[in-house]
């Protein structure tokens, strides 16, 4: 087991609050919407229409290009129509909805043991996967089989991110704690695809109490190589180049990929899907959410279908009419107000949180430099928001801004309140125009 000396930003993190708290189920709708672009890349394509039946766990989205993901659908019931809906970034996207017939009539799955793990070949278990329309489950919501398909690469080392740092979230803890069995069958899957000379799991110091629990299984499966890395409980440690840094002391710049250094990183979720994949032949259709925030009552961590509309999940737990509510963490996730944006497959949590950022009082930067101290990736976010409001937006290539991974650690930290994660989305989205323009390059 490896200790981390904690050298990153503390914020309280509230997740007292729904960590010892059993996994429940929530309630499914009647109405599901299930967007067919789920990941990054291409949106997958529809395979049903209008008046279709559609079987659990059925295919509904078929992959487009050489980066995109499968779609199945979570229940079983009627195509209701193919619609323009709202995501969690506001964007509309192709949506399948289906109206719930609660019989649950599913597919045939093709279900494994682990002890035959051994007759399968690498591609056979991509294949699995890739079919199975598995994302990284931690945020970034990659396709998994492009992530696994290594090649004829040399992975030094393969980590588990089980580091949750964003505040109130602790549904990878639940994974981790709920089925910690499954997460290390999962382990040894993947591991088969990557043949890593060193696996890691990264986990909080908050989280100290799953050494043991983690140290008993993998004896138990005879996987003793698996080392237990104890990181800092701080502030944004789960970031895939942070964890790389602070594990491995690698530093990769933001746009390169860890693989090319020896590195590939997992959340824990995506390796407990594969899990759910290769064993129970189960696709991507549910993921745990954490349901927390000073403004519901009712809090946890919930087994909730992809396509569960915000509007269901509201009926069902009720919170207070002025809650602020956040898909993902506080520092990272993004404000919702359209009652019929969808669980996906990256959310991670759902936050009923006091206060409008609207109303916050915004003053001037005093160049106090607290923001440079805080950013993880060593950047000067205060001169992202001076060269943004000024139109010199050239000058943010220079300065880096596409380096930037949108932690919120700096607007944290600024006494002043300054609008930093705005200009740097708007920052970048104006670079990404004059790209595309050629203005710059």
């Amino acid at each position: 087991m490896k200790n981390i000396v904690n050298e990153k930003m503390k914020i309280d993190s509230m997740k007292h609050v729904t960590k010892k708290m059993n996994l429940a189920i929530m309630e499914d709708p009647e109405y599901f919407y299930v967007p067919l672009s789920q990941h990054i890349g291409q949106i997958s394509s529809e395979i049903v229409k209008k008046g279709d039946y559609v079987k659990q766990y059925q295919k509904i989205g078929e992959i487009q290009g050489n980066v995109s993901a499968a779609v199945h659908s979570p229940i079983s019931g009627v195509v209701e129509e193919i619609i323009e809906n709202p995501v969690v970034n506001g964007n509309k996207v192709k949506t399948v909805k289906i109206r719930n017939d609660f019989k649950y009539n599913s597919e045939n799955m093709e279900r494994r043991a682990m002890e035959s793990l051994s007759e399968y070949t690498k591609r056979e278990i991509l294949d699995v996967i890739k079919e199975s329309g598995i994302v990284g489950e931690g945020g970034a919501q990659f396709p998994t089989y492009v992530k696994y398909d290594i090649g004829d690469k040399v992975v030094d080392t393969f980590i588990l991110n089980g580091s949750e740092c964003e505040p109130y979230l602790t549904a990878d803890y639940t994974i981790m704690n709920e089925w910690t069995e499954q997460f290390f069958d999962g382990i040894k899957i993947v591991e088969k695809l990557l043949n890593p000379k060193k696996t890691v799991i990264g986990i909080e110091e908050e989280n100290r109490e799953l050494v043991e629990r983690f140290s008993e299984v993998s004896r138990k499966k005879n996987m003793t190589n698996i080392e237990i890395c104890v990181l800092p409980t701080a502030y944004p440690q789960g970031s895939e180049l942070q964890l790389i840094k602070t594990i491995t002391g690698k530093e990769i710049k933001k746009g390169n990929l860890p693989v090319n250094y020896g590195v590939v990183v997992s959340n824990v979720g995506t390796v407990k899907s594969v899990y759910d994949a290769f064993i129970e032949g189960k696709p991507l259709i549910e993921r745990v959410v954490t349901i927390s925030g000073e403004k519901t009552e009712e809090k946890g961590n919930y087994l909730i279908k992809t396509g569960t509309p915000l509007g269901h999940i509201i009926e069902k737990i009720n919170p207070e009419k002025d809650a602020k509510i956040i898909f993902g963490g506080p520092m990272m996730g993004e404000e919702v107000k359209d009652m019929n944006v969808p669980v996906i497959k990256g959310t991670s949590g759902i936050l009923f949180l006091s206060g409008n950022i609207d109303n916050i009082e915004r003053n001037n930067c005093i160049s106090c430099g607290y923001c440079v101290d805080a950013c993880p990736m060593g950047l000067m976010p205060m001169k992202f928001e001076e060269m943004y409001r000024k139109g010199k937006y050239k000058k943010l290539v220079k300065l880096n801004l596409d380096m930037c991974i949108e932690c919120g650690a700096c607007e944290y930290s600024c006494p002043s309140r300054v609008p930093l994660i705005k200009s740097i989305k708007e920052g970048k989205g104006m670079l990404r125009e004059m790209r595309a323009e050629g203005g710059i390059k």
